[in-house]
């Protein structure tokens, strides 16, 4: 497994972890993210955050997420992870990467509810 960075709103960096198959997921709890991996035919790099949430256990949220077919028609091939067992931290961390990334199925979630 391979770690990639992502920035939040705060200038915060959060590394984490890159899963590009499916597989037994830990039963700890932290932030997921449904990203498209970089193209390298094009220029201005990648990857793209398509999707991002908070659980308390991975092992039940990622073993069949209901976003993930949405997040594989935009090109998602990966899931990228970051424990955090704090339930606020959680929170606080998840709100700072959306502010920055601005995940597309994420906007579109807030315009339906």
């Amino acid at each position: 497994m391979s770690n990639f960075s992502w920035q939040g709103a705060s200038g915060r960096w959060f590394e984490f972890d890159v899963a590009k198959a499916a597989r037994a997921w830990d039963p700890v709890g932290g932030l997921y993210m449904f990203v498209k991996p970089q193209d390298p035919s094009l220029d201005w790099g990648g990857p793209i955050c398509l999707f991002l949430a908070k659980t308390n256990d991975f092992s039940v949220t990622l073993a069949r997420h209901d976003m993930w077919q949405a997040a594989e028609n935009l090109g998602a091939r990966e899931i990228h992870l970051f424990e955090v067992r704090d339930p606020a931290r959680r929170a606080e961390i998840e709100r700072d990467i959306l502010e920055a990334q601005a995940p597309i199925l994420n906007r579109q979630l807030r315009r339906v509810a």
